[in-house]
């Protein structure tokens, strides 16, 4: 097909146009996209201010433990050496309270600002079992014998103290009845092993090997002795300290409650969930102290776990969920004879 001249021209114009655009001496302004609103710049998130005096931090924490299982809990550290007014405080209650009741009477007492307050030793119908002292005055002592299959046995048990210096201490610790149930520390829980079925006879005396009179300012009787000298011992000491029989379920996991101290002079406090509560497995003991262990603690002691085992914090409330709760909306406390409180002095 030809195309007519005019045609011919046509095409040629449209070309030269093409390649005049296309050009890069093109007259032709190149587009600027206009600047969209200016962007204010983000201002930082205001700082979290704790509630908690400064030296003492209260966390949660979840652990999976694999199987699907997690263990939930807080955990309290104390640093007096970041704040000198903080306090550990052994409280007994010779008439049961809950942890709630015993903190707020600690404020009201004019004792100082309880900032957390955890259950501490074993108890039975109302009574401490479990050794306690405050202001360097025994207010109860371990529970001196139990019985297994039909034999007295003498159990040598852990407990944790702050001695008038400061210093903290985990020791295991057996009140002689030879001298007025002044509560002397042994260098191990002695010859007795639950697993053997083997005991002592007789309850330690002062003349054993390494015995020494024990005088902390403060102390909590529990065990078993769960770290010690920074190595996880709550197996051994589970047996030997004689718990398999006492309910403690020590190699099944629990709601637990635990105390012990770093190299550096901190005081660790913890209380896991169980049975469920809040989605928790809780801890084996062996779990306990390998908690404890990458928490810093060179030296920890179990204290009474179950249901009795609950932290409240500085406003009064509880934090964890205790098991005796259950399905219940309302949190469920059990009434203990004896406490933690850690508290910040004017």
């Amino acid at each position: 097909m030809s195309h007519s001249p005019l045609c011919k021209l046509l095409l040629l114009l449209c070309l030269a146009t093409g390649i005049c655009a296309c050009s890069d001496d093109s007259s032709t302004p190149h587009y600027t996209f206009p600047d969209g609103p200016s962007q204010k710049p983000e201002e930082p998130d205001e700082p979290e201010v704790s509630p908690y005096p400064a030296g003492l931090t209260v966390v949660d924490f979840t652990d999976d433990l694999g199987g699907g299982k997690r263990c939930l809990g807080f955990i309290a550290t104390v640093d007096p050496k970041v704040n000198p007014q903080l306090r550990f405080n052994a409280v007994h209650c010779p008439k049961q309270k809950t942890p709630t009741a015993i903190h707020a009477a600690f404020a009201a007492e004019g004792k100082g600002r309880p900032c957390v307050t955890i259950n501490a030793g074993y108890w039975w119908a109302g009574n401490s079992l479990s050794l306690l002292i405050t202001d360097g005055v025994v207010k109860s002592i371990e529970n001196q014998t139990v019985e297994r299959n039909g034999q007295t046995v003498y159990p040598v048990r852990a407990a944790f103290g702050q001695m008038n210096d400061g210093s903290l201490q985990s020791r295991w610790i057996y009140c002689l009845p030879s001298l007025d149930d002044k509560p002397y520390a042994f260098p191990s829980a002695l010859d007795n092993d639950e697993r053997t079925h083997t005991y002592m006879s007789a309850p330690p005396t002062s003349n054993y090997p390494g015995a020494e009179p024990w005088t902390p300012r403060e102390a909590v009787g529990g065990g078993p002795m769960l770290v010690y000298e920074g190595k996880n011992v709550a197996v051994e000491n589970y047996w030997k300290e004689v718990f398999d029989g006492g309910g403690i379920a020590g190699t099944s996991r629990q709601p637990r409650t635990a105390i012990g101290a770093t190299a550096d002079g901190k005081i660790i406090l913890l209380v896991c969930d169980g049975r469920n509560m809040r989605g928790s497995a809780g801890f084996t003991l062996s779990e306990l102290a390998d908690k404890l262990i990458a928490l810093g603690a060179v030296k920890a002691v179990n204290l009474d776990g179950g249901g009795s085992s609950t932290m409240v914090g500085i406003e009064g409330t509880v934090l964890n969920r205790p098991s005796d709760t259950g399905s219940k909306e309302n949190i469920v406390q059990r009434s203990i004879s004896t406490a933690v409180v850690i508290s910040e002095t004017n």
